[in-house]
């Protein structure tokens, strides 16, 4: 049986290891880095589409019994938004309420002036909602023609595209 060794090689050199070993550990923390940033705007993500059908849910039950349900809302980490009287806190409220559901996400920012449905032709009080992490933050917005979009407020978020 022949063997077929060249004259003078002995393998990687210990240099060439750690280079390489280097090299692994920088491509798998940006990738854990990449990971964890897109975790936290699929999250974002979820819960501003669960607000959003929440409303829908608001704005169909208004049209179809042809009433108001003027909305309500309570900031923070457990911030939550409901229609009818507002509560003191989100622990408090009464009937189907919508609570943000992940601990890392806040209800930021939303319209001082009331918003909310009109039962007739589907209108509504223009206004907004904000949720916020890490990854950035999500506007739900509310037209006075009852159309409900979600849109960034400084950079896309997953293809998001940022409010005008």
């Amino acid at each position: 049986m022949k063997k077929n060794e060249r004259s003078g090689e002995q393998g990687m050199s210990l240099i060439e290891m750690m280079v390489v070993v280097a090299l692994v550990a920088m491509c798998t923390l940006w990738g854990l880095h990449s990971w964890r940033g897109y975790q936290q705007a699929l999250k974002l993500e979820q819960q501003a589409q669960q607000l959003r059908l929440y409303l829908y849910g608001l704005q169909a039950e208004a049209n179809n019994y042809n009433r108001s349900a003027v909305l309500w809302a309570i900031g923070g980490t457990a911030g939550c938004v409901g229609a009818g009287l507002r509560p003191a806190d989100c622990h408090a409220a009464s009937g189907r309420v919508f609570a943000v559901g992940e601990a890392d996400i806040e209800l930021l920012d939303f319209t001082d002036k009331s918003m909310g449905f009109y039962g007739l032709r589907n209108a509504a009080l223009a206004g907004h909602l904000t949720l916020k992490n890490t990854a950035g933050s999500l506007r739900v917005v509310l037209s006075a023609r009852g159309r409900l979009r979600i849109c960034s407020e400084n950079q896309p978020v997953l293809g998001i595209g940022v409010c005008q």
